[in-house]
């Protein structure tokens, strides 16, 4: 199997993606998460794995705009703790830190040690934790990052201090194929659905998964890439073995909806251990 991650070697996507399809998995590393999609489209590999929320930081915006965008389906999904450490080129005291290089995501995640132990220390952006601990390894000041223990391992770097991320910090990846793909009936199932501008468009739209016994674990709007000011919906359904309430369902939806795109049905994989 040829599949990709959110790159550079040592993100938490390549420990989910080694936890999912085990540590002999070979990865291709992409650099951001447009460009996964991009790679699956063009047939560059054959799976991907994408992060698609964050217990402390909540949804990943590009995740489910990539599953709008392009002819996929999701083929399982896996959960794993995150622990976050600060990390530099050096042992330095955390007074000593003048900048702060991370990921979004990272930063929300540790924003309870940021805001008691780095209070007013100056923050750059990028794409990925490696990515940043990368450019914290080069910089001449005083810099640090926030990453996980294969990547400062990776790269020849001092861990400060460790686990610095808020309680109960998990993140969720998917596993996505190309359309057509999918891995048969499974006890979830996903689906993306464009509605009228119209009163109570929404309401009956939800209501029919309700009449169905259906219960709805994620609801997320997006702009809709279609239409300007109009917005879609991500939705996930938790359904057991129900497969034939939910093609119901998908029937009804077309009477409320725009557009429906189902993204189809797969399996949870149990919480994991960190690799590290």
């Amino acid at each position: 199997m040829l599949c990709a991650v959110l790159g550079p070697a040592g993100t938490f996507s390549e420990e989910a993606a080694q936890l999912y399809w085990g540590e002999e998995v070979v990865v291709s590393a992409a650099p951001s998460i447009p460009a996964l999609f991009t790679m699956l489209a063009r047939g560059e590999v054959e799976d991907v794995m994408i992060p698609i929320d964050n217990s402390q930081a909540g949804s990943i915006h590009a995740s489910i705009d990539g599953l709008q965008e392009y002819p996929v389906c999701i083929k399982g999904e896996i959960i794993i703790p995150i622990r976050q450490h600060l990390i530099a080129a050096r042992k330095y005291a955390p007074e000593e830190i003048e900048l702060l290089v991370s990921q979004p995501v990272a930063l929300l995640q540790c924003s309870d040690f940021i805001e008691l132990v780095l209070p007013g220390v100056r923050t750059e952006i990028c794409n990925t934790t490696t990515g940043a601990l990368q450019i914290a390894g080069a910089e001449s000041r005083k810099a640090a990052a926030i990453g996980n223990l294969k990547a400062a391992r990776i790269y020849g770097l001092e861990i400060i201090q460790e686990d610095i991320q808020n309680q109960s910090n998990t993140t969720r990846f998917l596993h996505i194929g190309r359309a057509g793909s999918d891995s048969g009936p499974g006890e979830k199932a996903s689906l993306i659905f464009s509605l009228p501008d119209t009163p109570g468009s929404l309401y009956k739209a939800l209501g029919i998964f309700a009449t169905k016994d259906l219960n709805l674990s994620k609801i997320e709007s997006r702009p809709d890439n279609n239409k300007q000011g109009r917005f879609c919906f991500y939705i996930e359904v938790e359904m057991g073995q129900k497969q034939q309430p939910l093609n119901q369902a998908l029937e009804e939806l077309q009477q409320y909806c725009k557009q429906v795109k189902y993204l189809g049905s797969y399996n949870k994989v149990k919480r994991c251990p960190p690799l590290i």
